[in-house]
């Protein structure tokens, strides 16, 4: 398990000349063991977005490893942005994709402007209305095709479990929670309920989007208020 400040990384998956997540772990990993390393993560992270609580695996030949000195070494190794917070044996069958049974976002707006937070809060310097969103979010509870609320198109059948919105002070957290995310997802949820709290937009325009109808267009929230908060795995799952 693994908590990672993902600003200055192009999201978790491996990149030909590019910084992320996964190839700084690569490395690390190819150094102490000598040799390549495939590693399996829980899912894809946008560009920018960070996790309390991300796992992954690899499979390592070596019958005997002290896994509290590999934790070590690894974060003696990896760049101050990443950090591992647990390793563990796991059966050699388990795969960090498929073993997740649910995934909670959190994503964190300040109702203002706070050079403090910046860097991991979306500045809206106007009066949100909590109570227009609180009606707006459950167009998008229970099951169904999130596929015109992502950046590519597809298979687009997720199910949201819940929708939490805290306020306190000036601070806003949005916390999602559901069995899979398509790319950009959260950033357009949160991103169409914002609209709908500062009266840009109508429920109907969220309505259409999932018809696939005529709206106005809805607002991609930006990466850096985007924290995968929390996840659920299922350690004994066949993959």
């Amino acid at each position: 398990m693994i908590e990672f400040d993902g600003r200055n990384f192009f999201g978790w998956q491996e990149q030909k000349e590019k910084k992320t997540v996964s190839g700084e772990i690569k490395k690390v990993l190819k150094e102490i063991f000598q040799r390549e390393v495939k590693l399996i993560g829980m899912g894809r992270t946008d560009r920018g977005v960070s996790a309390l609580k991300y796992f992954c695996n690899f499979k390592i030949s070596e019958e005997k490893i002290d896994w509290e000195n590999l934790k070590k070494r690894m974060n003696y190794l990896l760049p101050a942005e990443i950090y591992v917070k647990e390793i563990k044996e796991v059966p050699l069958n388990f795969n960090s994709r498929y073993a997740v049974k649910n995934k909670t976002y959190c994503y964190l707006i300040f109702e203002g402007i706070s050079p403090v937070r910046r860097d991991f809060f979306w500045e809206i310097p106007k009066k949100i209305d909590l109570q227009k969103i609180e009606e707006a979010k459950r167009l998008f509870l229970g099951e169904k095709d999130f596929s015109k609320f992502c950046y590519y198109p597809g298979e687009g059948i997720c199910r949201i479990e819940k929708i939490e919105i805290i306020k306190k002070n000036e601070e806003i957290i949005f916390k999602i929670t559901g069995n899979r995310f398509l790319y950009k997802m959260v950033r357009r949820i949160v991103g169409a309920l914002i609209d709908i709290g500062l009266g840009r937009r109508k429920l109907k325009d969220i309505e259409n989007a999932f018809l696939g109808k005529p709206h106005l267009p809805l607002t991609t929230a930006p990466a850096k208020g985007l924290i995968l908060y929390d996840c659920e795995i299922d350690l004994l799952k066949n993959c």
